[in-house]
């Protein structure tokens, strides 16, 4: 009868049930660095172990590529540098080329992980938009099963093998998994109510419900209950403008749309919006737009 360290060998040799692993062959990434369509962000392994137990890795020089680890189910542990970072049910962790790391699931709690080793000249920004946001922490996610359909949709469509079709699609799909991670609150479901800590989502979901009124920023703070200077301050800092500014491109996207789709006159699109003097409107679309109501709408019907 084999004992228990004999039967742990075996495990990990074995791998983990349902496991399903790419590793692009060298010779398919050289025709990948040669295409530009996707040569600027690509990966070079992907996979997923499911109730990984016993799954460690360790690597003293690190990767070559960048490695992005997602937990849905399960505990595990990363460590690089001097850092240690717990990865739970959804979160996840990007790990730099070149960093000395070893990671491992937890024994109690076997971590199920979805991951990716992805390279290309556009994979530092990636990374460094990743590790500016969350320099010391694994962010957490909402569940989101189109997250996971993503990476099986990779995988499906890797293991048909290398045509180029398939490496396009696949890799051109690795900017969108990407983003579910960097940008998540433009992927969860739209339906979401909005948490009480996301007033600046909250504030611009009210903004855009009423793009017929002449909002100043005392109204929208004092509707979420802060200070002007507080809340100008917050939504710069996460939009990068100022809230009137911000309502006012609202103002001429909806613009844009009466333009193109309706054949409202000026004046009326104007107190649609809440300018009531027509020509004020018309000046601030062509600081925004780089052209005239009139000139945007002739040239959207040519």
């Amino acid at each position: 009868m084999k004992n228990a360290s004999q039967k742990e060998k075996i495990k990990v040799k074995e791998g983990f049930l349902g496991q399903r692993m790419i590793v692009i062959p060298k010779n398919i990434l050289s025709n990948i660095k040669k295409n530009p369509l996707i040569s600027g962000l690509y990966f070079t392994d992907i996979g997923v172990f499911p109730n990984a137990s016993h799954h460690s890795m360790k690597r003293k020089h690190g990767s070559k590529q960048y490695i992005l680890i997602y937990c849905y189910k399960g505990e595990g542990i990363i460590s690089r540098e001097n850092k240690t970072i717990t990865l739970k049910a959804n979160t996840f962790y990007i790990i730099p080329p070149e960093v000395a790391h070893d990671y491992y699931a937890l024994k109690q709690n076997p971590w199920s992980i979805y991951w990716i080793h992805f390279t290309g000249p556009q994979a530092p920004y990636f990374y460094d938009k990743f590790i500016t946001e969350y320099p010391d922490t694994a962010p957490q996610l909402s569940l989101e099963e189109r997250r996971i359909e993503l990476f099986d949709n990779i995988l499906d469509v890797m293991e048909d093998g290398y045509s180029s079709s398939n490496l396009e699609f696949a890799n051109l799909s690795l900017w969108q998994l990407l983003n579910t991670f960097l940008y998540e609150k433009f992927f969860i479901q739209k339906n979401r109510k909005f948490s009480e800590d996301n007033t600046i989502e909250s504030a611009i979901d009210y903004m855009k419900k009423h793009l017929e009124l002449s909002l100043k920023i005392n109204d929208v703070a004092a509707y979420f209950n802060y200070s002007s200077s507080h809340f100008f301050t917050l939504f710069k800092k996460q939009t990068g403008y100022s809230p009137i500014h911000y309502f006012n491109y609202l103002k001429m996207q909806k613009a844009c749309q009466y333009l193109s789709f309706t054949t409202m006159s000026i004046k009326e699109i104007s107190f649609n919006l809440g300018f009531n003097d027509p020509l004020y409107f018309s000046r601030l679309f062509k600081k925004i737009m780089s052209t005239s109501p009139i000139q945007y709408r002739t040239e959207y019907k040519q």
